[in-house]
């Protein structure tokens, strides 16, 4: 007796709550979220590949490519903390997990890489709101502050972006 394994073939949707849903690796190339996965799909060659969500994830919450289109970090909601996971675009192969020790969102609002690639800025949802500077190669975090006191009641953070290179 032999055991089948299944592999995803197509995937048909596209997750709309999922901010930054899509996007573009290149003219032929457009990435987007779909069910538990990440596609990234070659509208001339017409062939999906699959970026699995992690195992104990709770959904995809926002997703970011770099300028230079090489890199993608998708960001999961975790049961107690939040989960960002950097993928090279060309080989679809992990390269970096960052995990957010210190703070008692458990949700990523929004993303973006600083225009060299090499550094991530990310926001977490409520009550932290905490904002925080990534050098995502080192999975290191170079500053984070917290924001609460800034918000007015009921405010919500749509979309962070990082448009110059701090030193």
């Amino acid at each position: 007796m032999s055991i089948g394994i299944a592999q995803i073939k197509q995937v048909i949707g596209l997750r709309s709550n999922v901010s930054n849903c899509i996007t573009y690796q290149d003219e032929q190339t457009i990435v987007y979220p779909a069910g538990a996965n990440v596609v990234v799909y070659n509208i001339d060659q017409k062939i999906q590949k699959f970026i699995p969500n992690s195992e104990k994830s709770n959904g995809l919450t926002t997703m970011c490519v770099s300028q230079n289109r090489r890199y993608i970090a998708i960001a999961e909601k975790m049961s107690d903390k939040p989960m960002v996971t950097v993928y090279d675009l060309h080989t679809l192969r992990k390269k970096k997990t960052l995990s957010f020790g210190d703070t008692a969102s458990n949700e990523i609002v929004s993303m973006s890489f600083s225009p060299d690639g090499k550094h991530l800025i990310t926001q977490t949802n409520a009550p932290d709101w905490s904002l925080s500077y990534w050098s995502w190669e080192k999975a290191k975090v170079m500053a984070t502050i917290k924001i609460t006191a800034n918000l007015q009641p009921n405010a919500t953070v749509t979309q962070v972006k990082l448009t110059n290179h701090f030193h």
